[in-house]
């Protein structure tokens, strides 16, 4: 015979909460970078080319920049110079300048470190809420 369904305990539903929260936390740690990968002569390797006079002031400061070293790193995807997402060729004094321009998880900034500190506590209530279950069931819950 068959025991009726349990109704998920309340360190389940918590624990679900907070890694549905340590997710959309996490989108606070997105970060666009964008860095200078070299002169090319392959223009395949872009997916955007681009005339350096064609970009605004801020977007042709950041080009300059990236050539001489520097790394461009900011929160907003709108910020990052030229069109669109991916590599990008910028033509500036003859020669085609290559930009790599990607998206990653900063888990240093504060939403990083909330987003990972929520979801584990999360992780650790759903996982309490298993154990609970299986010792009023005295059931292990783990395999022997």
């Amino acid at each position: 015979m068959r025991s009726p369904p349990q109704a998920p305990s309340l360190a389940f539903v918590l624990g679900v909460c907070l890694v549905v929260a340590g997710v959309v936390l996490g989108v606070g740690a997105i970060r666009f970078e964008f860095a200078y990968a070299g002169v090319t002569t392959d223009l395949a390797d872009a997916d955007w080319v681009v005339d350096y006079p064609d970009l605004t002031a801020a977007d042709r400061d950041r080009v300059t920049a990236g050539i001489a070293g520097d790394r461009y790193v900011t929160d907003s995807l709108g910020a990052l110079p030229g069109p669109g997402r991916g590599p990008i060729a910028v033509r500036y004094a003859g020669e085609y300048h290559l930009f790599a321009r990607r998206t990653y998880f900063d888990p240093f900034t504060q939403f990083g470190v909330a987003a990972l500190a929520t979801a584990a506590s999360g992780f650790a209530a759903i996982v309490f809420a298993f154990h609970t279950r299986d010792r009023r069931q005295r059931r292990r819950s783990y395999p022997v």
